[in-house]
């Protein structure tokens, strides 16, 4: 078993591919990122920075996700956020989905 195959069994909520901007918010700055990937309980984020562990991930209009930052690469991050954001997770893919051609 690959360690992919491994990380992928742990997850208790299905992640949605997803191509949307937002940002990250610290005590002292805003950082612009992408998300490429989004469940109920955690968030892909690609980002050029190095972060703190505790950060808020801001997807207007639908408001602030905090969370803590549980792993990262050259390239990405990933958010687990503080609780579960099921509704709101819906109502992000609903609207890309409507806005998709």
């Amino acid at each position: 078993m690959t360690n992919t195959a491994r990380v992928t069994d742990r997850r208790k909520n299905v992640r949605y591919p997803l191509a949307v901007e937002a940002e990250i918010s610290f005590p002292d700055d805003v950082l612009k990122a992408a998300i490429f990937d989004l469940s109920s309980s955690g968030a892909k984020v690609r980002l050029r920075k190095s972060l703190l562990k505790s950060v808020v991930l801001n997807i207007m209009p639908f408001g602030s996700f905090e969370g803590e930052i549980v792993w990262s690469d050259d390239e990405f991050i990933g958010i687990k956020f503080d609780e579960d954001h099921k509704a709101v997770i819906n109502l992000i893919l609903e609207s890309e989905a409507e806005d998709a051609p």
